[in-house]
């Protein structure tokens, strides 16, 4: 039996809606510094985990403008030691279902606007350097993303003496869907689950992703911390994946692991129950719509049949006088294709045993 699908078939008012639940329940999770070193510790580009101080972790302030004068306070930016120097980490969440071809150049425009608010909050002296920006794209739709990272690849093919002349910048892609669900779970890491979770297309699945996120945060070093923010959130995810589904009062998720299976079991059999009955009810409507269509059909057939019975009787009786019962219930009681033939002989039979004689039908 197919398990149900953890999607609506609205798609696009859902890709919408779903943008910014994914937005707000990912602020919160990445509000936390412990779920910020648990993505750079499993997924920052190579090497660079190794130098970062993740005691010196700090959410800095998202609000400030772009050049184009749009306000940015939806992304999140924290700062980080490294190698006794503080680097910035820009965490921008994309949540749109395709990617988006012009991402290089949206990210140079947010570097520089959070260049600009260092410099204008005076949280930065230029005399002593720009800090240095890891600008990370967390990926969360529907489609893969081929589009290159690097907003050089975006300008045309030139001479090479103008190179130099050409704005550098390159993010660190994080694609969630890309991530084969086994990879994700041999991590054995709190936030390679948290993408396992993302992209379960059932409910066993969800299930299972959710069993891997528990044991993942049962031998994390944050274990009462994370225990407590992911309780909030799966509740939070699933209720807009699920909608009915009734969530535990564990306020920890390790905790409350058996009664939420079963709430998503019961879950599961009332949606499959209500598809069903929804199967049932449009069967009925579909028959009920096919019957009155064959008893149309019906009912033309008989009464242009009739019609015709009728029309011979007239044209016998004009011919050969009145019809006795037994004839006149012979044709209430012909095929169309006696009636044909006796209408044929109508005009040459000298009597009505010649025109009711054995048509061999």
């Amino acid at each position: 039996m197919r398990l149900p699908s953890l999607e609506p078939t609205h798609r696009t008012r859902y890709t919408a809606l779903m943008a910014h639940l994914h937005d707000s329940g990912y602020k919160y999770l990445f509000s936390h510094a412990e779920l910020v070193q648990e993505l750079l510790e499993t997924f920052a580009p190579p090497g660079v985990s190794e130098l970062l101080d993740y005691t010196t972790l700090r959410l800095e302030s998202g609000n400030y403008v772009t050049p184009a004068m749009k306000p940015r306070a939806d992304d999140l930016v924290w700062s980080v030691e490294l190698q006794g120097r503080r680097i910035y980490l820009y965490l921008l969440l994309e949540f749109q279902s395709t990617p988006d071809d012009t991402m290089p150049m949206r990210m140079l425009q947010y570097v520089a606007a959070l260049y600009d608010h260092l410099l204008r909050s005076k949280a930065v002296d230029i005399a002593d350097g720009l800090p240095p920006v890891l600008p990370i794209v967390l990926y969360n739709g529907d489609a893969r993303w081929r589009q290159s990272s690097e907003l050089y690849a975006l300008i045309r093919p030139h001479p090479p003496v103008l190179k130099p002349f050409q704005p550098q910048l390159k993010f660190w892609l994080l694609d969630e869907g890309a991530f084969p669900a086994a990879e994700l779970e041999d991590m054995q890491r709190v936030m390679a689950a948290i993408f396992c979770f993302e992209h379960t297309p059932d409910t066993a699945a969800a299930k299972r992703a959710i069993r891997n996120l528990a044991d993942a945060i049962a031998k994390s070093p944050f274990k009462q911390r994370l225990d407590r923010v992911l309780a909030r959130w799966v509740k939070y995810r699933l209720k807009s994946r699920m909608p009915g589904l009734a969530t535990p009062d564990a306020e920890e998720l390790t905790k409350g692991m058996h009664m939420l299976e079963t709430n998503i079991d019961r879950w599961e059999a009332q949606a499959i129950a209500r598809g069903v009955q929804q199967g049932i009810q449009q069967g009925m409507q579909q028959g009920m719509q096919r019957g009155i269509q064959q008893g149309m059909q019906q009912g033309v057939q008989q009464g242009m049949q009739l019609g015709e019975a009728l029309l011979l009787q007239r044209q016998l009786t004009r011919r050969f006088g009145e019809l006795s019962a037994a004839q006149q219930s012979k044709l209430a009681a012909a095929t169309p294709a006696q009636l044909e033939t006796w209408g044929d002989r109508v005009l040459d039979a000298a009597s009505l045993d010649e025109v009711f004689g054995d048509t061999r039908h």
